[in-house]
């Protein structure tokens, strides 16, 4: 088990030293205008729309909890009915 691991630590160490493929992404080793380099650029831009989605969400139900806090609080100080 443990030389598997020196095994294959090994051939991603060389492979990552030694084979300039390996750096080189669709726009700087092929063609700019190639479809494989505007399929990776539509991806990024997807993953990209995802991750603000979900941040925006979370930033969302943050506000949405700091205000219902407050109205929690407003009420109990003036003695209200603390039901939502």
């Amino acid at each position: 088990m443990n030389r598997s691991w020196i095994r294959i630590a090994l051939g991603f160490v060389v492979s990552s030293v030694f084979l300039q493929d390996c750096w080189a992404c669709s726009v700087c080793f092929g063609d700019p205008n190639s479809p494989m380099t505007h399929g990776a650029k539509a991806g990024v831009t997807v993953l990209l729309g995802f991750v603000g989605v979900v941040l925006g969400g979370i930033l969302a139900v943050t506000v949405f909890w700091i205000r219902r806090a407050r109205l929690l609080e407003l009420q109990a100080a003036n003695g209200e009915n603390l039901s939502l």
